[in-house]
């Protein structure tokens, strides 16, 4: 989709609004594996969070990733949100590394709340890690939506940017970097905006943000640096993806999980 990658909410601060006994389950498949009933689905998903979708758009961004997070309900094995990742190696100032790109994410509202999505992205960049122990990896996202990024500032401590401090001149040239090969003259490094080139935007009412949410001074911070969110302008991020990092996010996943397991007489 031009390149963008277009969260609706990833659901880690949302508030929890999945109904009793409606559980979701995860798996990474290759992007090239998908049939066509699954796109089909994923883009009725993504149809329901965005206005301006566009089956074609869809396809294209989808044919440059590798992996799509599929997430099911555990009963009836409907499709109920997803997310797509690509994958390569970059050059940069310090030599080649792994850079992550979250592109479209969608979790249908019912299901939020929930953590098996961060848990297989969590798995997947550990997955990464130990196949490349020599190479840093890093994760790069644009977000329109404030849920998204609160997911990566508070998964990645090592990330940009952020309200409580200046951003490390290292990170922020590589984000320049990348976000200027990604999206050209649609990204300005002035303000660290990717500008609404696709013309899709999260629909109205689906994650506000209103004056509970900006009581989090994480999100008074995206809501500055980031004032045409609600047109689908997107905020550059970048983090350095840290093992200990990783591994933290999968294991509060499972951890989450296991609490809401009804326990035994």
């Amino acid at each position: 989709m031009n390149h963008q990658a277009r969260s609706a909410a990833l659901p880690r601060d949302a508030p929890v609004f999945a109904r009793p006994g409606r559980r979701l389950a995860g798996r990474t498949v290759a992007a090239g594996d998908l049939d066509e009933a699954t796109k089909r689905a994923a883009f009725a998903l993504f149809t329901a969070a965005y206005e301006g979708a566009d089956w074609p758009r869809f396809l294209t961004d989808l044919s440059e990733k590798q992996h799509v997070i599929l997430m099911h309900d555990k009963e009836t094995g409907e499709l109920k949100g997803f997310s797509t990742v690509s994958v390569r190696v970059e050059q940069t100032e310090r030599g080649k590394a792994i850079v992550v790109f979250s592109g479209d994410t969608v979790i249908d509202r019912d299901y939020w709340g929930q953590k098996q999505l961060h848990k297989e992205f969590s798995l997947l960049l550990l997955r990464l890690q130990i196949e490349n122990p020599l190479r840093p990896v890093y994760w790069f996202l644009v977000s329109k939506g404030y849920k998204t990024y609160l997911t990566l500032i508070n998964s990645c401590p090592v990330s940009i940017p952020r309200h409580e401090r200046a951003d490390d001149p290292w990170l922020r040239r590589l984000l320049d970097s990348l976000a200027t090969a990604r999206f050209g003259a649609a990204y300005q490094a002035s303000t660290g905006i990717a500008l609404n080139v696709a013309h899709e935007r999260v629909r109205i009412g689906l994650a506000p943000i209103d004056e509970s949410a900006l009581s989090n001074p994480h999100v008074r911070y995206f809501a500055e640096r980031n004032p045409g969110h609600v047109r689908g302008d997107e905020l550059a991020c970048l983090a350095l993806v840290r093992k200990r990092d990783a591994a933290a996010v999968a294991f509060r996943s499972v951890m989450a999980r296991l609490r809401k397991r009804p326990r035994a007489a």
